[in-house]
């Protein structure tokens, strides 16, 4: 039931930010995979920098880290935003993906990618759920 009252301007808007979206998003997961390719393709050649002192192994450490973070967040972006997309192509975008209510046209203008409503989101972040 899609009780949204997004116009087809609205939703053209969505699709184009969604589109423009994904495209950053695999531009940066291109260049995180990039940098790590490079950094192991170093280690293996044996190019790699000296091990410094502590403190620098730590700090390299930590920006891998930094970086596998980033990864994820941008590919769990990435899945959710290639879902909306599959939803408008489906005509049930705004439909929350729980309930089935509306997910609210505020609530995609400033989240595009939501698919669920305000009260389901809440209940799946009290569970755990992203």
């Amino acid at each position: 039931m899609n009780t949204t009252t997004l116009t087809d301007s609205q939703r053209q808007q969505l699709r184009a930010q969604l589109e423009q979206r994904k495209e950053q998003l695999l531009q940066e997961l291109d260049a995180i995979q990039r940098d790590t390719l490079g950094v192991a393709e170093a280690a293996g050649r044996g190019d790699a920098e000296p091990a410094g002192s502590s403190r620098d192994q730590a700090n390299s450490m930590a920006a891998g880290m930094v970086r596998d973070a980033e990864a994820a967040r941008d590919h769990a972006e990435l899945v959710a935003v290639r879902a909306a997309l599959e939803r408008i192509a489906a005509g049930s975008y705004g439909e929350c993906t729980d309930c089935g209510q509306s997910v609210g046209v505020p609530r995609l203008l400033a989240q595009p990618a939501a698919a669920r409503c305000i009260a389901c989101q809440s209940k799946a972040e009290a569970q755990g759920h992203r």
